[in-house]
């Protein structure tokens, strides 16, 4: 059974998410491994995704009528204001953008409801984390986290930065549009529709040509929500599994050892983003091998690799390449960075093994490098 929440919660939001995921542990649990996902709990899962990506589909069409249909029924309510600003008098839509903003603080809460929602069912098919479990806190926090989109930067206390070398006025120009990405995509189709069909459509077809946008990125979110939290599931013994495998062969080695840190800086620069998942394989890579971290890493791994004996290098293949899989995602970065590992004769996996090797991964089939 489940204990009360945890102090450490950020927040009055926060403290409820926890108790209302907790709520998903108070069942008997199974005896198979949370990693290896069997037959009735994928079913639940994709059951689950499916529901929740419909649900936030029909939040992003209902945003956007609710929007523009009370504007085309009770026009006289949404008059602009007209407000004097250096001598000069301008027309604000001020009803407008406050119901505007009323409107994307309540889409929003939906959608973090039926993202918490949809967690809630993910924890009660695999019935994760343990109640013994001693890090059971730290997991349910770490799974209300990834419902809430909340990113874990841990690993740059082990001196580790995704985002080592990059540019930092790049980065910011990279968030802000993020941020805004539905907005602009809304914007581009409404001026692609004016520019070669306006004349011919009316005002309200334009307007409501951003429900399918609002959907899709609506969907999109919640899909990554789901994706993580899964994987926040199967990573933890995934990762414990790994890590001991290495550890027998590989803890007392003067030649692996040394080279811990820098594979994993190596794997963070190619993920460009801070991930739990390999925050955690940090921490445990880190407190197994009792790795010191006050060394300053240089990022240039794939030069320094070459120099180990064969069997030293093979072994540090399977942690770069169980590192770049165990988060559930392969971008087209990371598999052009591998092919030039490949191309050095680093790397023996072929581009086919490593994405099997990941969708068996994400199908809950275990993570076996």
């Amino acid at each position: 059974m489940s204990t009360r929440p945890p102090n450490n919660s950020t927040g009055p939001f926060d403290h409820l998410a926890l108790r209302y995921l907790r709520q998903a542990l108070d069942t008997a649990h199974p005896t198979d491994e949370p990693y290896v996902l069997n037959a009735d709990e994928c079913r639940q899962i994709r059951r689950t995704k499916a529901l929740t990506l419909l649900t936030a589909a029909l939040l992003g069409v209902l945003g956007v009528l609710l929007l523009y249909l009370p504007q085309y029924y009770w026009p006289d309510f949404f008059v602009t204001t007209p407000i004097r600003l250096f001598g000069r008098v301008y027309q604000w839509p001020i009803v407008t953008a406050l119901y505007g903003t009323l409107l994307v603080y309540l889409e929003v809460s939906l959608l973090i409801a039926v993202n918490l929602r949809g967690v809630k069912s993910i924890m009660q098919a695999c019935q994760f984390p343990r109640a013994h479990d001693a890090q059971y806190d730290r997991h349910l926090q770490a799974l209300a986290d990834a419902a809430l989109e909340r990113s874990n930067r841990g690993v740059l206390r082990f001196g580790i930065d995704p985002y080592l070398n990059m540019p930092r006025w790049g980065l910011t120009i990279f968030f802000l549009l993020n941020m805004v990405k539905a907005a602009l995509s809304t914007l581009a189709l409404k001026f692609i529709v004016k520019r070669f069909i306006g004349r011919y459509v009316l005002r309200q077809v334009t307007d409501l040509a951003g429900m399918p946008i609002y959907a899709l990125w609506n969907t999109w979110i919640s899909w990554q929500v789901l994706h993580e939290a899964q994987i926040r599931v199967m990573a933890p013994a995934t990762i414990r599994e790994f890590v001991g495998e290495l550890h027998d062969e590989w803890g007392k080695s003067d030649e692996f050892r040394p080279l811990i840190l820098e594979a994993l800086q190596y794997v963070a620069i190619l993920k460009r983003q801070y991930n739990y998942a390999h925050f955690l394989l940090t921490e445990t890579l880190v407190d197994r091998f009792d790795l010191q971290t006050d060394a300053t890493l240089t990022g240039h791994f794939a030069d320094r690799v070459m120099e180990t004996p064969p069997n030293v290098r093979r072994s540090l293949e399977r942690l770069i390449v169980f590192g770049v899989l165990v988060d559930g995602k392969l971008s087209w970065l990371e598999k052009g960075r591998l092919s030039q590992l490949r191309r050095k004769g680093f790397l023996t996996y072929s581009a086919d093994d490593i994405r099997q090797i990941g969708a068996d991964y994400n199908q809950g089939r275990g993570l076996w490098v």
